[in-house]
């Protein structure tokens, strides 16, 4: 729905009312989303965020935590013996982009070009081993205009959207077979929406929790770029089912999630009502080993395909362990039938508390080999990878220096030079790929992306502040697909500052960064001699969030 902009955030300020804060035990800080964005999220996992105890803390979900708290609780509007009711912290948050849009894990807000902003309220209600969390989410941006390539189509009467097999917006680097519902934009006008945001309904015995949500969670050590699920697109319907206490075998601690939910396409993808639904089934297992307790290992897998109905979705509950074959590798470039793909990664985590020193990594493949031989022979193929580490020095006064990187490359292995390969995300069978109302579920830096990260706070207990940058490279595929000229690279250099402090029961956010986008969308500008220039424009990038804390 297109409205004016100054009624968008009228709407936004007015759908916040006075937070009433949770309280819980002294020194907690508890949010209900997995929506605080790549710039202000200062990772500080100890515990990891959204963890709860007796889960693995690399199953992280936006009310993880909501059952552990509620065990804690000091205050209820309804103070009954079996029927709990608590009001859940409120959270505003905005967004500012000066000439670019840049948006990475921030659930529901497409952060477009100018401002943008999410506001949340709720309640949770509890009735003996009956949890619902409502958490709805009102959402909107002022998107304004920066320009975008129209997807290439021969149409009879050009601009005659009718005629179109692909909308405008959509993206005009991923040609069939390396298919995606990945908009430039979404849409041309300033919107608001609301939406069920962070909620959950769930049940609960000793060892086992299954429910539906629509909350934001994430999956992996990776806090920048998991490959599986992140907080990149808004959360999704699905069900569920997880361990709530490990499971003891004789190798260590088991834990596990399993999902089944239900994928939609934007409205800027293509004019085939019939096919704007997917269904994706996923499973993660993580292994905490009985001789080194602070080593991590896991595995998770999804697979996702075409589903008409919400009929065809109990069909698929099964499909993580189901064989799709290596869809990408075809020898014909061709759009193959419809049917399923998938990804799969593993990742371990390892600490060291006495030396405040955390390491992890995580490798995936975007296509199954065809046979033991064919890994040997690549196992790089379609290969992506993240490592990273976090230091935490401490000091006499209560604070600590924490330092943190990460690197993160999805893109193509060299394995091109042999055979056919597809790009992370993309798919020739499920022409939306992986995604969700036009976000990829895993990765912000999206499909052939890559990513370097580092940032240094300075931690205090009732404040942090510290510095940050990143490099990234989007869609490098297409600069080996479509321009001769590989100095084309689309680069982003991004630099800033970032703190947070808590005042009583609040919690202020905010970061400033300073960016330039080099050869933005690989354009150039011939120069005498043969010699170029690149298209390089900046971009002013700030992030504000306000939340009420538990203490």
């Amino acid at each position: 729905m297109s409205v004016p902009f100054l009624h968008l955030i009228a709407a936004l300020v007015s759908a916040s009312p006075t937070p009433s804060p949770i309280y819980a035990e002294a020194d907690t800080l508890w949010r209900v989303g997995l929506t605080r964005g790549v710039f202000l999220d200062t990772s500080l996992r100890n515990p990891p965020m959204g963890s709860e105890v007796g889960t693995s803390p690399w199953i992280r979900t936006a009310s993880g935590n909501v059952l552990a708290e509620i065990r804690k609780i000091r205050y209820s509007v309804s103070s009954n013996r079996d029927f709990r009711l608590h009001v859940l912290a409120s959270e505003l948050d905005g967004a500012f982009n000066s000439d670019l849009p840049l948006s990475i894990n921030e659930g529901s807000v497409w952060a477009g070009r100018g401002l943008s902003g999410r506001s949340q309220v709720g309640v949770t209600l509890s009735y003996g081993s009956v949890t619902a969390v409502l958490a709805p989410e009102i959402w909107g941006t002022q998107n304004l205009d920066f320009q975008t390539f129209s997807y290439p189509e021969n149409i009879p009467r050009p601009g005659d959207i009718g005629e179109r097999m692909r909308h405008p917006l959509a993206s005009p680097f991923h040609y069939p077979p390396h298919s995606i519902d990945l908009p430039q934009r979404l849409g041309y006008d300033s919107g608001m929406s609301l939406g069920p945001g962070q909620s959950s309904l769930s049940w609960e015995s000793a060892s086992v929790r299954i429910g539906v949500a629509t909350e934001s969670f994430r999956w992996g050590p990776s806090i920048r770029n998991p490959f599986l699920v992140s907080n990149n697109a808004q959360g999704f319907p699905r069900l569920f089912a997880q361990t709530t206490k490990p499971f003891e075998s004789p190798i260590g601690d088991v834990h596990a999630q399993w999902i089944l939910g239900r994928l939609e396409e934007s409205s800027y993808f293509d004019n085939d009502p019939e096919n704007d639904h997917r269904s994706l089934s996923g499973v993660i297992v993580t292994l905490n080993p009985s001789f080194e307790p602070n080593l991590s290992v896991g595995i998770g897998r999804v697979v996702y395909a075409p589903a008409l109905g919400f009929m065809d979705l109990p069909t698929a509950a099964f499909d993580f362990v189901r064989s799709v074959g290596p869809v990408a590798s075809e020898t014909s470039d061709e759009q193959r039938p419809l049917g399923p793909d998938r990804i799969f990664s593993i990742f371990a985590h390892w600490s060291f508390p006495d030396a405040g020193l955390e390491t992890w990594m995580e490798w995936g493949r975007s296509e199954e080999p065809r046979s033991i031989r064919d890994f040997l022979e690549a196992p790089h193929h379609s290969r992506g990878y993240t490592l990273g580490l976090r230091h935490d020095q401490s000091t006499t006064n209560s604070a600590r220096l924490a330092i943190e990187a990460e690197i993160t490359s999805l893109e193509p292995s060299q394995s091109f030079r042999l055979k056919k390969h597809g790009e992370w995300y993309t798919s020739r069978r499920v022409i939306q790929g992986y995604t969700h109302k036009g976000r990829v579920i895993g990765a912000g830096i999206g499909p052939s992306g890559s990513s370097q990260w580092l940032a240094v706070d300075w931690v205090a207990p009732r404040w942090n502040l510290g510095l940050f940058g990143t490099r990234m490279r989007l869609e490098n595929e297409a600069l080996y697909s479509y321009f001769p000229e590989y100095r084309r690279a689309d680069v982003t250099l991004l630099a800033g500052v970032r703190g947070a402090g808590k005042i009583g029961p609040f919690r202020f956010e905010a970061a400033w960064a300073e960016s330039i986008r080099l050869n933005y969308l690989f354009q150039t500008k011939p120069l005498p001699n043969d010699a170029y220039r690149g298209v390089d424009l900046r971009n002013q990038v700030l992030r504000l969030s306000f939340s009420a804390t538990g203490a």
